[in-house]
């Protein structure tokens, strides 16, 4: 009997923790930190994200301090947010496998403003349709190309 108390401590609490633990998604991550799926999409329906980072091409862009960046979607796909300085608005679906697919092209509000603010504001609306999947990582919002060579992240608006 001893010895198989022994070993169910050595080996069966060790394999008991693992199976808990890979079923409440923990492996050493956010158990938040998922791809968002058409199952998933009302976790960041309706809340307002800003853009923090922007990398494009592999290269991570300078975003102008004070400009505003946003990004928004309802559970049925429509998707609308602050390019800088204009007002954007479109459409995408999401699979079952989390490939993200945008619906033509966006449209905008046609304010002009000065020449840095409109660039970034290009690169950001160039950017966005590149993406294919979305992620929440970390309490951010993550979207990305398959082959990261554009990543846009975001924070909640509180």
């Amino acid at each position: 009997m001893k010895k198989f108390t022994m070993l169910f401590m050595v080996i069966g609490i060790p394999t008991l923790l693992a199976c808990v633990g890979h079923q409440t998604g923990g492996t050493g991550t956010n158990a938040e930190d998922r791809q968002i799926t058409s199952r998933h999409i009302k976790d960041i329906a309706g809340i307002e994200w800003h853009l923090q980072t922007m990398k494009t091409d592999n290269h991570k862009a300078s975003l102008i301090k004070n400009t505003k960046n946003t990004f928004k979607c309802d559970e049925n796909g429509k998707v609308a947010g602050m390019a800088t300085i204009n007002r954007y608005f479109g459409s995408f679906s999401l699979g079952e496998d989390g490939k993200l697919i945008w619906s033509k092209a966006f449209g905008m509000t046609r304010m002009a403003g000065p020449p840095e603010l409109m660039e970034q504001e290009a690169e950001f609306m160039k950017a966005l349709p590149l993406t294919s999947r979305i992620y929440f990582k970390k309490g951010k919002l993550v979207l990305t190309s398959t082959n990261r060579s554009t990543v846009l992240e975001f924070d909640k608006i509180k």
